[in-house]
């Protein structure tokens, strides 16, 4: 039985996971880890939101550990014997609309409907994003279109006047003739665990991920192709993205750093908590647990530990 059965929601941990596995680097720290990805909002949930629709009970019979969204995260843990045991960064959240739309910022869209995934981290973190670009609650407009490869029919069908996607659909979407960006965001990510891991464990599963983070960003040239393929993979056959100009995209791609797991960031979470709290996501009263055992120079490579200065604060988005 491994140590940690891990799920997570978030393509470009793919990446790592795999660069992880293939350097040994879990069985060097004294890990088992069984690791999966998913892609939450896909399947079928009753309820009307990511609030109600309790979709981490169905994981549990998967993964004990999930790497989701801290929004998500905290209502987690807010509901459940769960803690927080690490925070880290997915790449951005893009707002598309169609090339041919007027629009040419977030603030073009006030009042006008934006295609999420109500199932997931959109459904919290897309409201927030705009309440903090001064949309009032009147202005937002926010209609659930499932699947990424639905929300790129659905702006360009007209269905929807804008969507918001994460990784792999924002570079799917930036490569896209018929998709214009008017808004990125930072996604906020963390894990969270079903029961409390041995802390010798946990600061080890942490390690080895960063260090396949250290090897990927000292070598972001020589992992770009690999990542272009992963990319590729997930849009093969898929009619949706039959615009989106992969020449160009194999020419212009450039990867970009990861930020290193680390311990939860208390301060970030407390100020995502909050709002949480202010929204009626989570209880007046929740204690929103996280690993306190946890030391970053344990976690953290020495030479990864100074990209912590790039992390967008807790209020940026």
């Amino acid at each position: 039985m491994s140590d940690l059965n891990v799920s997570h929601e978030y393509f470009t941990w793919r990446l790592v996971q795999d660069v992880a596995e293939e350097n040994g680097y879990f069985e060097d720290e004294g890990v088992d880890a069984d690791l999966s990805y998913f892609a939450p909002g896909t399947q079928e949930f009753e309820g009307e939101n990511a609030f109600d629709a309790d979709w981490w009970d169905d994981m549990d019979e998967d993964g004990g550990t999930h790497g989701v969204c801290e929004w998500n995260a905290v209502q987690e843990v807010s509901e459940t014997d769960r803690d927080i045991v690490g925070s880290y960064s997915e790449w951005d959240r893009v707002v598309f609309v169609d090339a041919a739309d007027d629009a040419e910022t977030i603030d073009d869209l006030r009042g006008r409907s934006v295609g999420i995934n109500k199932y997931a981290t959109s459904f919290y973190s897309m409201r927030e994003m705009l309440e903090n670009e001064g949309f009032e609650d009147d202005e937002i407009v926010l209609e659930h279109v499932g699947e990424a490869e639905d929300r790129f029919d659905a702006v360009k069908d007209g269905e929807v006047d804008s969507i918001a996607v994460l990784e792999p659909f924002v570079t799917l979407g930036r490569y896209d003739e018929e998709l214009k960006e008017v808004f990125d965001g930072p996604c906020r990510a963390a894990i969270t665990t079903r029961e409390q891991p041995d802390p010798e464990k946990l600061e080890g599963f942490l390690a080895a991920l960063n260090r396949a983070v250290a090897d990927i960003n000292d070598d972001l040239d020589g992992y770009t192709d690999r990542y272009v393929a992963l990319l590729e993979d997930e849009a093969a056959d898929k009619a949706a993205f039959d615009d989106v100009n992969f020449e160009r995209l194999r020419e212009e791609f450039e990867l970009r750093e990861f930020l290193p797991v680390r311990a939860p960031d208390e301060d970030r979470i407390g100020a995502t908590t909050e709002w949480m709290r202010e929204k009626g996501f989570v209880p007046d009263d929740a204690d929103i647990g996280t690993a306190e055992e946890l030391d970053n120079e344990g976690v953290i490579p020495d030479d990864e530990a100074e990209s912590e200065e790039d992390e967008p604060e807790a209020t940026a988005d």
